[in-house]
C-alpha cells in the first residue's frame, strides 16, 4: 500500500472511531434538524409565537453565532414589531420604498425567505445593549407579537424600507425577518 493511501485510511478510521468522543464534546455542537425544520416552516407571527414560547425554558439548550446575544436579536425583533405599530424613526426615501423596497419584499414573500444584515440595527432605532437577558428578550418579543395582532391594518405605520404594507404584509416580513435571525441559532442535541 502507497504510503499516501496508508495515511489517508488511517485519518478517516481515525475520524470514525473519534466521533462519538467528539459528538459528546460541548466544544462541538450538532444542531438538531427538527428545530431547523421547524423554524424554516414557519409562516405567520402566530405560528412563531407558539413556537417562540416553548423556546422558555430551553436557554441553556440554545446558542448563537456572531456578535449579538440572544437576548439582543430577540429585542431587535420585538423592536422592528413595535415600530410597525408606532413608526419608524428613520424612512428611505418614497422613491426607495416604491422602487428597491417594493422589490425586496416582492422576493423575500416568493422565497418565504429574507436576506439582511443580522448584526445591522434598525435606521434610527434606540441602541440595545448586548447584555440584555435571554428571557428578557423573548419576553419582550412575544409581548411584540401580541399587541401587533391586536392591531388593525389601518393603525399600522409604513415600513423604513418596505413603505406601506397592510397587516397580513406586516405579519410576513416579521415572520420573515425573525426566521432570518433563527439562522444564526442554533439547538444543541442533548
Amino acid at each position: 500500500m502507497k504510503r499516501s493511501k496508508f495515511l489517508k485510511n488511517l485519518a478517516g478510521t481515525t475520524s470514525i472511531l473519534l466521533l462519538p468522543t467528539y459528538m459528546r464534546s460541548e466544544s462541538i455542537v450538532v444542531t438538531d434538524t427538527d428545530f431547523i425544520t421547524k423554524v424554516n416552516s414557519l409562516k405567520s407571527l402566530k405560528e412563531t409565537k407558539d413556537f417562540l414560547a416553548t423556546l422558555i425554558p430551553r436557554e441553556s439548550l440554545l446558542f448563537i453565532s456572531g456578535e449579538w446575544s440572544l437576548g439582543k436579536v430577540f429585542s431587535h425583533c420585538a423592536q422592528s414589531i413595535e415600530y410597525s405599530m408606532n413608526g419608524f424613526p428613520e424612512m428611505k426615501s418614497a422613491v426607495f420604498q416604491g422602487t428597491v423596497g417594493k422589490l425586496a419584499f416582492s422576493i423575500f414573500s416568493l422565497r418565504e425567505k429574507m436576506s439582511h444584515g443580522l448584526e445591522d440595527p434598525i435606521p434610527g432605532a434606540a441602541d440595545l445593549e448586548n447584555a440584555i437577558e435571554y428571557k428578557l428578550g423573548l419576553s419582550r418579543l412575544l409581548q411584540s407579537i401580541d399587541l401587533f395582532q391586536k392591531q388593525e391594518s389601518s393603525q399600522l405605520k409604513p415600513h423604513f424600507a418596505y413603505g406601506e404594507l397592510d397587516k397580513e404584509e406586516f405579519d410576513l416580513a416579521h415572520t420573515l425577518h425573525i426566521k432570518n435571525h433563527f439562522e444564526r441559532i442554533a439547538k444543541k442535541i442533548s
